[in-house]
């Protein structure tokens, strides 16, 4: 309920949705562009959030030399301020009433344009003409709907704006492997003593590092030098990178495959006494595939957020929102469908 909410909230604080031009009290005149404004504020989102991320560094290790209650003890010490917090900001912000929910009316529109116009209107354009009133009254079949025309339209701007998430379930696939193969991966290597989930924070560790870098350097360089480089540029470099990352995860199950004394089967590999066999090779080398995801997050998550939320209609952004969290739990279904599949000896695949 929370995420859906925060991203539109965050973004209604910016007033501006066109370039305009602003003089400093230097007395120089800039444009203040609201493409930038909004790359900015959620590079600093997406920055915060996984500083939050990051705090199962210290829980990793609560739980593995003292006890989980620790580890569940502080994410409640870190909550308990938020609602104080809140209180505080809800008059400093701008807030819109909220105009109740749209989605009952949202899926009645797109099961009358299956009715009416077929999957074939998809390809050739005017799906949801078929859902709108003035079209309906024409028709041999007509009916009463609470909406009119143009809250189709808004419909139709949503889920394009929504389109863009659908490459998100291969992009979250690709980032740690298929369902839980990362975990399975981080059995079969050497640990020394490091926690096994401790790898995967290195995640959100390159998202902080890198998020600033970004913000303060890349970006503002690329627009001094007038090079234009727009949010699906950037997811296209995202996903470019994203696949390097799952290259990496490949590689690396590979020779540990190869280097374990159990080959194929090497997460279920133990000796006599019960204790694991691994493969010669470190967990850290993980630490590689798992920052190369997060710094492609960067590229393909935050021009994402902006572009459902530029493109969306007012009263719609929370659903477009929502079905960006949506992709989430796709790519969480096919990961839950192939657990059969991923254990030995198809890691590697």
């Amino acid at each position: 309920m929370f995420k859906p909410n925060i991203t539109p909230i965050l973004l209604d604080q910016m007033p501006l949705t066109v370039p305009v031009v602003k003089t400093l009290k230097s007395g120089e005149k800039v444009i203040v562009d609201p493409e930038a404004t909004t790359e900015r504020v959620m590079l600093w989102f997406y920055l915060l959030i996984n500083v939050g991320g990051f705090m199962g560094v210290p829980t990793s290790y609560s739980e593995k030399y003292v006890g989980w209650w620790l580890a569940f003890f502080i994410p409640l010490v870190l909550y308990m301020p938020l609602p104080f917090l809140l209180w505080w900001l809800k008059p400093r912000l701008v807030l819109y009433p909220p105009g109740g929910s749209d989605l009952s009316n949202v899926i009645r529109i797109v099961k009358i344009c299956f009715q009416r116009g077929g999957f074939r209107r998809i390809f050739r354009g005017g799906f949801f003409e078929p859902a709108k009133p003035s079209v309906i009254a024409k028709s041999g079949n007509p009916i009463k709907v609470p909406w009119n025309d143009a809250f189709v339209d808004d419909v139709r701007r949503a889920f394009q704006a929504a389109g863009i998430f659908c490459f998100f379930p291969i992009q979250y696939i690709n980032d740690n492997g298929l369902g839980e193969a990362a975990n399975a991966q981080s059995t079969m290597l050497r640990t020394d003593g490091v926690p096994n989930d401790l790898l995967q924070n290195f995640n959100a560790l390159v998202i902080i590092v890198m998020d600033p870098v970004l913000n303060y350097g890349l970006y503002p360089l690329l627009r001094k030098l007038k090079i234009h480089y727009g949010p699906v540029a950037r997811m296209t470099t995202g996903l470019l990178i994203s696949t390097i990352g799952g290259a990496g995860y490949t590689v690396l199950n590979y020779y540990a495959y190869k280097k374990g004394p159990c080959k194929e089967y090497g997460t279920t590999c133990y000796d006599d006494q019960k204790n694991a066999l691994v493969a010669d090779i470190s967990v850290w080398w993980m630490a590689i595939p798992y920052s190369i995801g997060g710094f492609s997050e960067l590229f393909i998550n935050v021009p994402a957020y902006g572009i459902a939320y530029s493109r969306s209609p007012k009263n719609m952004r929370g659903l477009v929102s929502a079905l960006n969290l949506f992709s989430t739990a796709i790519a969480y279904a096919v990961g839950l469908a192939c657990a059969g599949v991923v254990r030995d000896p198809f890691l590697t695949w």
